[in-house]
């Protein structure tokens, strides 16, 4: 489950969906970096921070989504790191829990790890040896943020990168997820976290794969948007932006539902394109 990708940076893997979370531990104090999608995995990662000499009394999320938060109880206890966005993601979260759950609402709310410190630019915390820069990547979500330890040159993307599914958009944008991932390309990576799927070690396979998912949602975009010109419908055009083609063997057809993945981010783009008409 933990993994040290480089000294006092652990990488923490979940069973939702080849998940990523972190820990950073360093001579005055650790930090978790999101907590799962579960209880238990959340329980896990404030034992390991235990086990450091460390109280698990901060917490960074780079995002508001369920799969990044409901593990978080264990973890909620001092400090909760995020985008001035995310309470408001947060929020959303909440109806889904209470279908899932047959608890009062109160009791959801009062387990979800709600930010005590929030920031719109960026944020730098000092944990002895260990810097930790939090800055704005929107894209898969409006609050979205990537972590760098300054360092180690390594980078918790949280969703803005994955590596383990295809770039999901449900309700953020595509073109705000491209242009982050751009500006993570000018940035020295020597090792990314993604939040989901495999680590990626080396700034050759860095840079590759963020001008590989950069690449897929233009093109992608650029597919539909003849398509449409072409006089297609929506439904059409979609069709039109094959698995095969778009994705190839990047990915795993057979793996986390991946076609149905490509299908959702195509039909976003198409909510996109259709919106830049209105």
């Amino acid at each position: 489950m933990f993994t040290e990708e480089a000294s006092g940076v652990f990488g923490v893997a979940s069973r939702f969906v080849d998940g990523k979370n972190g820990i950073v531990v360093g001579e005055r104090a650790a930090l978790a970096i999101d907590c799962s999608n579960y209880e238990d995995e959340g329980q896990a990662m404030a034992d390991f921070i235990r086990d450091k000499g460390f109280a698990p009394d901060r917490l960074v999320l780079t995002h508001g989504h369920g799969d990044h938060i409901w593990g978080g109880k264990p973890l909620k206890s001092g400090d909760v790191f995020a985008h001035h966005l995310t309470p408001g993601v947060m929020e959303r979260q909440v109806p889904q829990a209470l279908k899932r759950r047959e608890v009062p609402e109160e009791v959801i709310r009062s387990e979800m790890p709600w930010p005590t410190v929030t920031y719109r630019d960026e944020l730098q915390i000092d944990l002895g040896g260990k810097t930790v820069w939090m800055f704005p990547s929107p894209g898969h979500s409006v609050d979205g943020v990537s972590v760098y330890v300054v360092e180690d040159k390594l980078l918790f993307s949280g969703d803005s990168v994955v590596t383990g599914i295809v770039a999901a958009i449900g309700d953020g944008d595509s073109r705000i997820l491209e242009q982050s991932l751009h500006k993570l390309m000018k940035m020295d990576i020597e090792t990314l976290v993604p939040g989901h799927g495999e680590t990626l070690h080396s700034k050759a396979r860095v840079q590759d794969w963020l001008q590989w998912q950069a690449g897929y949602l233009a093109s992608v975009r650029n597919r539909l948007q003849d398509e449409l010109a072409a006089g297609k419908d929506a439904e059409a055009a979609a069709e039109a932006v094959d698995f095969e083609t778009y994705i190839g063997d990047r990915l795993p057809i057979d793996r986390n539902g991946m076609p149905k993945r490509h299908r959702n981010t195509v039909d976003k783009i198409v909510e996109e394109l259709a919106t830049d008409n209105e």
